[in-house]
Parts: structure tokens; C-alpha cells; sequence
């Protein structure tokens, strides 16, 4: 068993060990934060020559998407109301030989059965 003393010497070693873990990750992690920003700012300006990319690109093209699938949305709606793929119309002298089909087919006793 250690003393009291021992034991906090040994928990105040641990906890500046911990301390000193903790600001060397944090420095580690603002300087790879610093490097990305400078990369990526690099990468978005380009070559000399270059165009500049634009950063929200990807919610550029997300909201025009969006916009074209709304439009196609309404386009499916106005063919609904307004269906233009509706048959041509019948000639009279087609009409005047489906409705004499239709009579002969109910005037003939045979065919009306089921």
C-alpha cells in the first residue's frame, strides 16, 4: 500500500501528464484545422489561370435539381389536367360503323350470352 503522500504525488504526476496530453492534442488539432483552411483554400483558388471553384457548389446543384424535379412535378400535374395524348377523333363514317356493330352484336341473341 502507498502513504497519502505517495498517492497524491502520484494522482498529481498522472493529472499533469493528462494536462500536458490534452494541450498537445488540442495544438495538434488547430494546426491540422490550419492546414485544411490553407489547402483548401489553395485547392479553391487554383492555378494561376485557373477559374476559382465555388464552395457551395453542392447546394447549388442540390437546389437546382430540386427546382427541375418541381418543375417536372407541375409538368405531371398540367398533363394530368390536361391530358394531350387523348385518341384522335372519329371520322362520322367511323362512328356510323361502330354503332352499327354495337346493334348487330345486340340484336344477335347468341352473343349477348355470358
Amino acid at each position: 500500500m502507498h502513504s497519502t503522500e505517495t498517492r497524491l504525488k502520484i494522482g498529481a504526476g498522472v493529472r499533469k501528464r493528462w494536462e500536458k496530453r490534452r494541450e498537445t492534442k488540442k495544438a495538434v488539432e488547430s494546426c491540422c484545422f490550419e492546414w485544411k483552411n490553407l489547402i483548401a483554400e489553395a485547392s479553391r483558388k487554383g492555378y494561376v489561370g485557373q477559374e476559382e471553384l465555388q464552395w457551395d457548389s453542392y447546394e447549388t446543384l442540390d437546389e437546382k435539381l430540386k427546382q427541375e424535379w418541381l418543375m417536372s412535378v407541375d409538368q405531371r400535374k398540367q398533363m394530368i389536367k390536361n391530358p394531350s395524348g387523348k385518341r384522335a377523333p372519329k371520322s362520322p363514317e367511323q362512328r356510323r360503323k361502330i354503332a352499327e356493330a354495337i346493334t348487330a352484336k345486340w340484336a344477335d341473341p347468341v352473343s349477348l350470352c355470358f
